[in-house]
């Protein structure tokens, strides 16, 4: 089986799939938590809300896929050593165990959010949305996995990447909150 692997990482990109697999899980959980978060407004129309619907599902969905291609393809990595159960298990990994872990918890939020979000009917609204905002603290694991355990990051581009997006989204979380306390009917609340 050794054999094999080491054959298979001399004729495949192994460390490159590996990079790739998880920069562009981390860009589509931003895009999936920017889109929803988007969708959430009230004052966009109800097509421009379907749209951003769209893109939060499908791209929550395809950054789930790459998060397992990023993990899984580690255990054909023969210049550091994960076996499955390091990447499966949180925290046991010799490698960054805290920063791993992390990353692995990140990927299985993102997996209970999608299997949950076919289930709304099932678990009612409100326990479905109760779920659905551990999407912030997910996404927050991710973005301090790819900054702490990425070898990119000290990158400028990679860095000011994830510098952007996470400034993004923290900027579309104000405005929801602000968004969501403001009073729903402005002509009432000043009559009040």
């Amino acid at each position: 089986m050794a054999t094999l692997l080491a054959q298979f990482s001399a004729h495949f990109p192994v460390w490159n799939t590996i990079r790739a697999g998880g920069l562009t899980s981390y860009l589509l959980m931003f895009v999936s938590v920017a889109a929803g978060i988007s969708h959430s407004f009230s004052f966009f129309k109800p097509k421009r809300k379907k749209q951003f619907l769209l893109v939060h599902q499908s791209s929550g969905w395809f950054g789930l896929l790459f998060g397992m291609i990023h993990g899984l393809v580690l255990s054909f990595d023969q210049s550091i050593h994960f076996p499955l159960s390091d990447i499966l298990i949180p925290f046991t990994s010799d490698y960054k165990p805290i920063s791993t872990g992390l990353g692995t918890i990140s990927l299985y939020i993102l997996f209970v959010l999608i299997i949950t979000s076919d289930f709304i009917k099932q678990l009612g609204r409100k326990t479905w949305k109760a779920i659905h905002f551990l999407a912030f603290p997910g996404y927050l694991l991710a973005l301090y996995h790819g900054i702490t355990s990425g070898t990119d990051t000290q990158q400028p581009l990679i860095l000011g990447m994830y510098s952007i997006t996470g400034c993004i989204v923290l900027i579309l979380l104000f405005l929801r909150i602000q968004h969501q306390s403001a009073p729903k009917n402005p002509k009432k609340a000043q009559e009040n």
